[in-house]
């Protein structure tokens, strides 16, 4: 059905919108035009960003996107000018644009008014080279619905700024150009200007953290032309359309590069963006069309398709062992248990994540491997088939990006895993995905805001940790009369870390494994590696090693012993001194270490560090460091960090970076003992 009312209606509304709104502002001028460059360009500019050292940056990047009229219909016209310059060979790569173009029923939109421009500064002027756009244009399909241009600007060298220019005409009303303001180079100026008739209405979505040095909404002039299809008035007529529009303007100056810090989700959930959906039209002034996509029109649409609903209603190829378990296993909770690690042992994921499935289950059965759509499809129908109600629950992995819960949108989704309702109104998230997975404990690539239950609810369900990331060292060690350190550890992981660990030991080998950590700790000299509990999903993961440290070649008075030496000694990830995202662990870590020191004959403690007691603000985390002294021969260790959160906002980011600056300080710290 049309988004669009003949052209009769069209004056009444926009005679009612120009007497409802105020007069129209007056608009910004543009940042930039193109083809202006000046000798004073090529001179260094103060600036707060760290342009300075960086291979390139934007000086102005400036982007407008306006609906006009058409044949019949309406178009988007998307406008960008940008200005970089080039400071270092590592820059070469952004001297290439690329252009994503969508397609879709045989229409593509399509790029028109490209021009590029090089400067360079030579005995003191400024020389243009031009960019010579067809032999210099590169086409690419990316997939289905994308196509990407690309071309590279001509005789770039250290310290040209280049300089391009170009528009996308668009037939897709519903694809208003969004904006990146920010990059992997510093920008001094980013600007966007969306200018939207008042018979459009769109949803407006905001990503990332930096703030806006503009953000405003104007009401300013609108025209354009039309010409009829023949709705109301005969084919080709061409008739002029005055009112008003909304223009949205924002402005980022003096960007950062944008660097990837640790615990961090996807790029995109970071970068500072703006985002569009058509949500409605009103072309008559009193008649306003939703036309937002509905959850349960989404509902109904996966319901019947062979790839989703449809892949799940048939007869599970695990139906008589599920029927079997059923009867073996009264206690839901027990069955649902014994379902899962049935379909784990079934079918093997290919490590390609899916909300559809690849074949119709049963060939995925039989070959005994499939994407997340057909292990987690298979899971739900299995839990089914054992009289359990289970429902498909959409995710959007922490790869993918966080999702828009207002936007019933399923490009939003691309992971699929199972709910399962249970008696006492308790709730088990489920993923077949992983033969470790234990069970109502989901990847850590999942804990990612929240799902959506596939069903004519919509609901959404949080995505929480089920469990903690937890490492154990248990280190006994003696000092030998000659000062080595000779001894056995244990490292018991357990939670995600057990979950990370085995998925270590099932891409390589457990052979594999245990040289990387015998490599990691040879200042230990580590000898008799022993895996422990690898194939058990209810006990820790542990690796256990004997020790051997070796002293100073002399024996001095003053022994200075490093008892946490790699031994669990906490690390701090955090150097930045700031931080403007949240720090995203995914679920709470927990570090402990025990470490046992029996001395010799003939040695004394000399010096113990002191025990400290740290805390995070609101309860968000601790570090305890104790040391004591049991016999004269006996020195014992315990130090345990403690993240209780899964995320730490950038308010908490210096409170979270000083207890591991001060945590690895402590673990550093020596016990001295002195030689009789």
């Amino acid at each position: 059905m049309s988004l669009f009312l003949p052209l009769r209606y069209w004056a009444l509304g926009l005679s009612m919108l120009l007497s409802s709104s105020a007069l129209a502002q007056k608009a910004a001028a543009p940042p930039i035009k193109f083809g202006t460059v000046t000798k004073a360009d090529f001179e260094a500019q103060p600036t707060a960003t760290d342009s300075t050292t960086a291979p390139a940056e934007y000086l102005c990047d400036y982007g407008t996107s306006k609906i006009v009229g058409g044949n019949g219909d309406f178009k988007v016209v998307f406008e960008r000018t940008a200005r970089l310059r080039i400071h270092q060979k590592a820059g070469y790569e952004y001297a290439t644009v690329r252009i994503p173009l969508y397609t879709r029923d045989n229409k593509q939109e399509r790029i028109s008014s490209l021009k590029g421009l090089t400067y360079n500064l030579k005995d003191g002027r400024v020389t243009q080279t031009k960019l010579v756009a067809d032999p210099q244009i590169a086409k690419e399909k990316l997939d289905k619905n994308h196509v990407q241009f690309s071309f590279t600007m001509p005789d770039v060298r250290e310290g040209s700024i280049v300089e391009f220019t170009y528009s996308v005409t668009s037939d897709f009303i519903f694809n208003l150009q969004d904006w990146q303001f920010e990059h992997e180079i510093p920008v001094r100026w980013s600007e966007y200007r969306a200018n939207i008739p008042q018979f459009y209405s769109y949803k407006t979505v905001t990503r990332g953290y930096l703030p806006f040095a503009v953000q405003e909404s104007l009401t300013v002039p609108y025209s354009t032309s039309y010409t009829s299809a023949g709705e109301g008035l005969a084919p080709g007529v061409n008739s002029q359309i005055a009112g008003l529009a909304l223009q949205l303007r924002w402005v980022l100056k003096d960007v950062p590069a944008f660097r990837e810090e640790p615990f961090m989700t996807t790029d995109h959930d970071y970068l500072r963006s703006v985002h569009f959906e058509l949500a409605g039209t009103n072309f008559s002034g009193n008649d306003y069309h939703d036309v937002t996509g509905k959850w349960d029109a989404l509902w109904k649409l996966l319901q019947q398709d062979e790839e989703f609903g449809n892949a799940i209603s048939g007869t599970a190829p695990l139906a008589a062992d599920a029927q079997s378990l059923k009867a073996r296993y009264p206690d839901p909770k027990a069955r649902a248990a014994a379902v899962l690690a049935l379909v784990q042992r079934s079918i093997k994921y290919n490590d390609q994540p899916a909300v559809f499935v690849s074949q119709p289950l049963r060939r995925s059965f039989e070959r005994h491997s499939g994407n997340a759509a057909d292990v987690n499809l298979l899971l739900v129908q299995t839990l089914r088939a054992a009289g359990l109600e289970a429902t498909p629950l959409l995710i959007s992995t922490r790869s993918h990006g966080m999702v828009q819960t207002d936007l019933p949108v399923i490009t939003q989704f691309n992971y699929v895993a199972a709910h399962l309702a249970l008696p006492n109104n308790t709730e088990v998230l489920l993923d077949a995905t992983e033969p470790s997975l234990p069970f109502g404990v989901l990847p850590e690539r999942c804990l990612n805001g929240q799902g959506c239950l596939a069903n004519a609810a919509g609901r959404w369900v949080p995505l929480k940790s089920a469990t903690t990331y937890t490492e154990l060292w248990t280190t006994r060690l003696r000092l030998t009369p000659q000062g080595d350190l000779q001894g056995t550890t244990k490292l018991e992981y357990a939670g995600y870390a057990g979950l990370q660990a085995r998925r270590q030991i099932r891409q390589s080998s457990s052979g594999e494994y245990l040289a990387s950590l015998g490599h990691r700790w040879s200042e230990w000299q580590p000898s008799k590696l022993n895996l422990l509990n690898a194939d058990s999903v209810h006990k820790p993961l542990a690796v256990e090693m004997n020790l051997n440290f070796a002293g100073p070649e002399e024996q001095p008075e003053l022994l200075y012993i490093p008892l946490l030496k790699s031994l669990g000694a906490v690390s701090n990830p955090f150097t930045s001194e700031t931080r403007r995202y949240p720090v995203n662990f995914g679920m709470p870590h927990e570090y402990t270490s025990l470490v046992t020191l029996t001395l010799p004959a003939g040695y004394t403690v000399q010096e113990m560090p002191a025990s400290v007691a740290l805390s995070l603000p609101n309860n968000g985390g601790r570090f305890l460091y104790q040391v004591s002294q049991t016999t004269p021969e006996t020195v014992q260790l315990v130090t345990r960090l403690q993240l209780m959160k899964d995320e730490y906002t950038p308010s908490e980011y210096t409170s979270l970076r000083a207890l591991h600056q001060q945590a690895t300080a402590k673990c550093a710290e020596m016990l001295v003992v002195r030689r009789k």
